[in-house]
């Protein structure tokens, strides 16, 4: 499985909607479940399902899809993981 569809996984699990409903132009304020209590609860599964670990001054930046895709492939990356 790649990482776009694990991240799905992630999201949909995190905001009880269906894979189908996230796409990489899902943006924070498309999603009603994606406030700033979801967006602490997605950060806290992706870091989790992923391995990685988002500073804090990161946290406001990742509102959509593509750009949480897209931090986890470079974290990813730079840890070495070849896992996706």
């Amino acid at each position: 499985m790649d990482l776009e569809q694990e991240l799905k996984k992630v999201f949909s699990r995190t905001f009880s909607i269906l894979q189908e409903k996230i796409s990489a132009d899902t943006k924070q304020f498309e999603l009603q479940e994606w406030d700033s209590l979801g967006q602490l609860r997605l950060i806290m599964e992706v870091e989790e399902a992923f391995q990685v670990s988002f500073l804090l001054e990161e946290i406001p930046s990742l509102d959509s899809f593509d750009k949480l895709l897209e931090s986890i492939t470079l974290k990813m990356k730079n840890k070495g993981f070849q896992r996706f």
